[in-house]
């Protein structure tokens, strides 16, 4: 199934390609960001980004959770901070409200559907 073409930021981007230099755990990030979309521009209020919180549901499970997803230092998956570097953190970067995302998980291979995005300014 090919995938869908994912927008990630300029300015997250640059974190994110850094942090892929200096992070273990950071390989399916690094192949992510290598297909995306890099735009200078403002980014659709719709799609997952650095900071975005967001609700999606796991369509295995059934379960919908709210995330923030967050650069590693900051996360906290108590208090729903989400790191860009866990396999789901990975798999939601760049999708957008509405899109279905096949993703192998540590649990075996998933669907995510994200319900809803909210990104701040």
């Amino acid at each position: 199934m090919k995938k869908k073409q994912i927008i990630v930021s300029q300015h997250d981007y640059d974190i994110l390609k850094t942090l892929c230099y200096h992070a273990a755990g950071s390989a399916k990030l690094k192949e992510e960001l290598e297909r995306a979309v890099i735009r200078k521009t403002k980014v659709p209020d719709d799609v997952v980004q650095v900071n975005s919180t967001l609700q999606f549901r796991d369509e295995r499970s059934g379960a919908v959770r709210e995330v923030q997803l967050v650069l590693p230092a900051a996360s906290n998956i108590q208090l729903g901070k989400l790191s860009i570097l866990s396999p789901i953190g990975t798999a939601l970067l760049g999708y957008s409200t509405g899109d279905i995302i096949d993703w192998e998980v540590p649990a075996g291979k998933t669907q995510l559907h994200i319900l809803r995005v909210v990104n701040e300014g």
